[in-house]
């Protein structure tokens, strides 16, 4: 009798020690599925971005009004920080008034991408002569420095200052 007692225990012990572990990887999947969710919702945030800063590049500013008006609709959890930045370049025809905001974008931008995995290469690049010399910086998803803030009159100018992976 004292070995079958022993034996159900075991039994017992194995059971809920398996329910653990089921637990245990249910809720490492909901973790793992919700950090997915969010690299995708900051890779859509990025790829918006880099459009709105290419349209800029080109000195388009039609385009870049385009392309802050679409992103504004998938910023989701980051739209506190970008939306009155993208509202700002979505709401006029002006291309230097687009490229203030854009700086301003770009500094809440980076602090956003340093916290989050997107899952790809970002470049933080800077141009000393910008904002009559002051300087401001912008996120790029190539190596190759292109300026947004002075597009094609002085295209190149700008370094990179830091690799986020």
């Amino acid at each position: 009798m004292k070995t079958k007692n022993m034996f159900m225990m075991a039994v017992l012990a194995l059971m809920m020690a398996a329910c653990g572990k089921t637990e245990k990887s249910s809720t490492e999947e909901q973790a793992q599925t919700a950090t997915r969710e969010t690299n995708e919702a900051l890779k859509v945030v990025l790829t918006g971005y880099f459009d709105v800063k290419n349209a800029l590049v080109n000195d388009d500013a039609a385009k870049a009004k385009e392309a802050a008006s679409a992103l504004v609709a998938s910023t989701g959890d980051y739209a506190g920080k970008l939306n009155e930045s993208l509202n700002a370049i979505a709401s006029t025809d002006d291309i230097e008034a687009q490229r203030v905001a854009f700086e301003t974008l770009s500094m809440n931008l980076y602090d956003v991408a340093k916290e989050g995995g997107a899952g790809i290469t970002i470049y933080k690049q800077y141009c000393p002569m910008a904002f009559d010399d002051k300087g401001a910086f912008w996120l790029s998803s190539e190596k190759q420095v292109l300026n947004p803030y002075f597009g094609a009159s002085m295209l190149r100018c700008g370094s990179v200052k830091e690799t986020i992976n």
